[in-house]
This record gives C-alpha cells, structure tokens and sequence, in this order.
C-alpha cells in the first residue's frame, strides 16, 4: 500500500512538473507574440507614414507637371513682332 502512495505521489509531482514546464514555454511564446505584435504594428505604422509622403510627393509632381504644362502653353501662345521684336499675347 505504501509503495502505491509513493508512485501516486510521484505521477503526481511528475505531472507537476510537466504542466509548469508547459506554463513557461506558453508564457515564452505569450511573449514573443507580444513583441512580434508590437514590431509589426510599428513596421506597418512605418510603412504608412512612407505611404503618406509617398503620396505627397506624386501630390506635388503633378501640381509642378500643371504648372510646367501651363506655362509651356502660355509660352506657346506668345507672338513676336518680327518687325519691332516686341512680344504680344494673344
């Protein structure tokens, strides 16, 4: 009888065991969850900051393309008197 209330005590210490062990490992991989989380809300808040002045940057080449455009039309449309060399605008 004793020798059965040994090895239940040891089944019993053995399972201890074993389910603190498999309680770290989860809290070790809890954690490295928590920070590949965190990298990966910080990549992509990177990522859509170099969006934004991404976006900006095509924003204000075309604005510039617009303003190339219209100036080079209105450069188009400049007459020279060939006589005087005086410019007129239509």
């Amino acid at each position: 009888m004793q020798d059965c209330v040994e090895a239940l005590k040891w089944q019993a210490a053995e399972q201890i065991r074993l389910a603190t062990m498999e309680k770290e490992y989860a809290e070790r991989v809890r954690e490295l969850t928590r920070r590949e989380m965190e990298q990966a809300q910080s990549e992509f808040t990177r990522a859509r900051n170099m969006w934004e002045r991404a976006r900006e940057e095509v924003e204000r080449a075309e604005k510039m393309k617009e303003r190339a455009s219209r100036e080079a039309d209105w450069t188009c449309m400049e007459i020279t008197c060939q006589s005087c060399r005086q410019k007129f605008r239509p």
